[in-house]
């Protein structure tokens, strides 16, 4: 149950960034975001970069969610546990790797 905590924590992280990027308040840092080198060139590039990648940041933050909820209600043994928390994972993943690529897209179309 703790890793399902961790994961929904994480989705819900992942969720943030996505809905921030998508409102223009996430300022180029180096903390929080989708830190590649076109997307740190410029302002201009970061804020491109993370308008094209919004979306899939924030349904990224969803599949951890699902897979700890599933865990909190369903209550399965531990190696059930372990397969759903590797699910939801993969599916951040997956769609963590998809914003970067919009991202970069996004980011070098406006000289990042």
């Amino acid at each position: 149950m703790k890793n399902a905590i961790k994961l929904a924590l994480s989705g819900v992280v992942v969720i943030t960034v996505g809905r921030m990027s998508a409102a223009g308040l996430l300022p180029r840092n180096m903390l929080a975001g989708i830190r590649i080198p076109s997307t740190l060139r410029s302002d201009d590039a970061w804020r491109a970069g993370h308008a094209a990648a919004a979306t899939a940041l924030t349904v990224a933050g969803l599949g951890p969610i699902a897979a700890a909820a599933v865990v909190g209600v369903r209550e399965p043994d531990e190696e059930s546990e372990k397969l759903i928390s590797r699910i939801g994972t993969a599916w951040l993943l997956g769609f963590v790797v998809l914003a970067t690529v919009q991202a970069r897209n996004a980011a070098r179309a406006v000289g990042g």
